[in-house]
């Protein structure tokens, strides 16, 4: 290409200004191209990100939701079993008075406070359903209501193992529910209802645990007549067979369970 002259018969330098504005524009122009190009997709790209955190989020708040509601189902249960504070035991006796079909009532307070051991084992046991069936085998006149041996002899061997005496607290009243044992460190599961004051069994180290608050008229009407002919320890062997064989009249525990104290009467 031939250069255009000026006056002075050199190239102008005007027509290579022209030539190196239109490169530069060129070169701008490619750039501003690209650096908006990548700018909007790097945009699109934080928008995509973000979009789909967005888009995340509701699911992730189910999940929460769906987590709190799991965590607040054992809370609620809690709340519902708060009645284990209470201390309150609902035994159902029936075959009163020797008669099937007698069911009476009677509501244990339990009182840690008294004998916190035999407490602890009396809660393990109702919450094992241990007195379910569990008969009255020795029945003393003016004197005391025995039981508390399984009529499954598997079951009642799984609570051979003693635990450990309490300390006299509370006298043994009227009223009030006290471990049997052999001596000391024998406790396992028996227990009796005294019938009468029975104070004088205090300094033999018998510890009372609890009182009926409510049904001590049913304690009464627990079948006597047999006194305390049963062997325990062929009630230990063969269970209930050999007691409803030998002892229709016997009257028994028919459930037990744990009660809040509006419904304990």
């Amino acid at each position: 290409m031939v250069g255009v002259k000026g006056n002075n018969g050199k190239a102008s330098s005007s027509g290579k200004d022209i030539l190196v504005a239109i490169a530069v524009a060129a070169v701008l122009i490619v750039g501003l191209k690209t650096f908006s190009s990548g700018a909007w997709h790097g945009k699109a790209a934080i928008d995509d990100q973000q979009g789909h955190h967005h888009r995340q989020q509701p699911m992730e708040t189910k999940s929460k939701i769906k987590s709190t509601k799991a965590a607040a189902i054992p809370l609620i249960k809690e709340a519902e079993n708060v009645f284990e504070d209470q201390n309150l035991i609902k035994f159902v006796f029936s075959n009163l008075d020797g008669e099937e079909g007698h069911d009476g009532e009677v509501v244990v307070k339990l009182h840690p406070e008294w004998a916190p051991i035999g407490v602890a084992r009396i809660k393990e046991l109702t919450e094992d359903s241990f007195w379910g069936d569990c008969r009255a085998f020795r029945v003393l006149p003016n004197f005391v209501v025995q039981l508390g041996i399984n009529g499954d002899p598997k079951k009642q061997k799984k609570w051979k193992v003693p635990i450990a005496d309490d300390p006299v607290k509370a006298s043994n009243d009227r009223g009030t529910v006290t471990f049997a044992m052999a001596g000391e460190g024998t406790r396992t599961t028996q227990i009796f209802f005294n019938k009468i004051d029975n104070s004088r069994l205090d300094k033999e180290k018998f510890a009372p645990f609890g009182e009926v608050i409510s049904g001590m008229e049913i304690i009464d009407r627990i079948y006597e007549g047999y006194g305390e002919k049963p062997n325990q320890g062929e009630i230990q062997q063969t269970g209930n067979a050999y007691l409803a064989k030998n002892y229709p009249k016997m009257s028994y525990i028919k459930s037990a369970r744990f009660v809040s104290l509006d419904k304990a009467s």
